[in-house]
C-alpha cells in the first residue's frame, strides 16, 4: 500500500529576484507562485495522515539543525550523545557548553527486538561513538528490521512560498533555502495550489540507566541547573513542497492513493504537479535535493537503505542531573 507523503514546512516564496546559485541548479524564468484557492496565512492547519506518536516527554529536534547539500546553508548538528550533560539553558537548543567532569560508568541499551546492552566506562562522546559502531556491527542489529511505516506524515496548504520559512521556526534558513530551490526549479504556470509535507521515519532508541550514585563521580557545582541526555531516538526525514494545477484537496487525495501512477499518467492529478523534496538520512544532517515523485517513492519504500543508514537524532529526552526529574522544554 502506498503511503502518502510530505511534511512540515517548506514553501517560501522568493520575493523576487533574490536567487542563490547552487551546484546543478539553473534558475527558470521567475514566475509568481500564488495559487488561487489555498488557505489564508492566518488559517494554516495541518492535515495529519499518519501519526504513530505517543504522549511523552521526548523533545523533537529532527529539523532543528538540518542543512542542504550544495547550498550555503550548512548543517549545524551539535555534538550530542546519551550521557552528555548541558546547562538547562542550552539543552535541546544550541547544546553548547557541555559540562566536562569525571563520570560514573553508564549502562546503555539499544532497543532492538533483541536489545543490545553495553557499558561506557568514561561516559564521553568518543566512547559513545565507539559503542554505536559496535552496536551497528552486532548480531542484534543485523536481525533488527527498520520500521517500514512512517512515524508521522502530514501536509499543509499554503498561500505562497514565502510561508515556508515561518514554518521552520527553529531553523528558518532551512525553510528559506527550500523556498529558493522551489522558486528556481518550479516551472508550472497555472498554479492552483501549493502544499508542504513532512515525513518522519522513526528508528531505534539508545537509552541509559542512571548510575546509582549519579552522573558525576564528584558533585558538580553550577549556577545553572544541569540536564543530561537520557535517551536519543534516531530517524530519517523528508520535507517536500508540491505545486499543482489542481486544488489542494485533489492533490491530498492523490497522495493518499498511488501517487506514482497519478504523476506518470496524463489523467493523473500529480502529472500536472511538481515537487521538491529535501531528504535527510544520516548523522551529517545534510539534506539531499530530490525533484521527482519517483525519488520520494524510493525514500518511502527504503528510508533506512536496508540498514545501511540508521539516521540522525530526531528526538531527545532530558533529565535533571540533580533530583533526576524530567526536563520539559518550554520553548518548543
Amino acid at each position: 500500500m502506498r503511503i502518502p507523503i510530505l511534511l512540515t514546512l517548506l514553501i517560501l516564496f522568493l520575493s523576487s529576484c533574490e536567487k542563490e546559485e547552487a551546484a546543478g541548479y539553473t534558475p527558470h524564468d521567475s514566475n509568481p507562485l500564488n495559487p488561487i484557492d489555498t488557505l489564508p496565512t492566518n488559517n494554516l492547519q495541518w492535515d495529519l495522515i499518519v501519526d504513530n506518536s505517543t504522549p511523552n516527554n521526548d523533545i523533537f529536534i529532527g529539523n532543528q539543525y538540518l542543512g542542504v547539500q550544495g547550498w550555503s546553508h550548512l548543517a549545524t548538528p551539535p555534538y550530542i550523545y546519551v550521557g552528555a550533560v548541558f546547562p538547562s539553558s542550552s539543552f535541546a537548543r544550541s547544546f553548547d557548553k557541555e559540562i566536562a567532569g569525571k563520570k560514573n560508568p553508564i549502562d546503555l541499551s539499544f532497543n532492538f527486538p533483541n536489545p543490545y546492552l553495553t557499558r561506557m566506562e568514561k561516559g564521553n562522546g568518543s566512547e559513545y561513538l565507539q559503542k554505536m559502531k559496535e552496536a551497528i556491527n552486532s548480531d542484534e542489529y543485523t536481525s533488527y528490521s527498520s520500521r517500514k511505516r512512517p512515524h508521522i506524515v502530514r501536509f499543509i496548504a499554503l498561500k505562497n512560498l514565502s510561508e515556508v520559512e515561518n514554518l521552520f521556526h527553529k531553523n528558518p534558513s532551512f525553510g528559506k533555502v527550500l523556498a529558493k530551490i522551489g522558486s528556481q526549479e518550479f516551472s508550472l504556470r497555472k498554479v492552483k495550489s501549493i502544499c508542504l509535507g513532512e515525513i518522519i521515519f522513526k528508528g531505534f532508541t539508545v537509552s541509559m540507566d542512571t548510575p546509582l550514585h549519579g552522573i558525576f563521580v564528584d558533585e558538580y557545582n553550577s549556577t545553572d541547573s544541569l540536564v543530561y541526555i537520557k535517551s536519543l531516538t534516531y530517524g530519517v526525514s523528508a520535507y517536500c513542497v508540491i505545486i499543482s494545477e489542481y486544488s489542494y484537496n485533489d492533490v491530498l487525495a492523490a497522495l493518499k492513493q498511488s501517487f506514482i501512477e497519478s504523476s506518470s499518467t496524463p489523467q493523473g492529478v500529480l502529472y500536472n504537479s511538481q515537487i521538491i523534496s529535501l531528504i535527510t538520512k544520516d548523522v551529517n544532517q545534510e539534506a539531499e535535493i530530490k525533484g521527482t515523485f519517483q525519488d520520494l517513492d524510493i525514500f518511502l519504500h527504503n528510508p533506512f537503505q536496508h540498514g545501511e543508514s540508521y539516521g540522525y537524532p530526531i528526538y531527545c529526552l532530558g533529565y535533571y542531573e540533580k533530583g533526576n526529574g524530567i526536563f520539559v522544554n518550554n520553548q518548543q
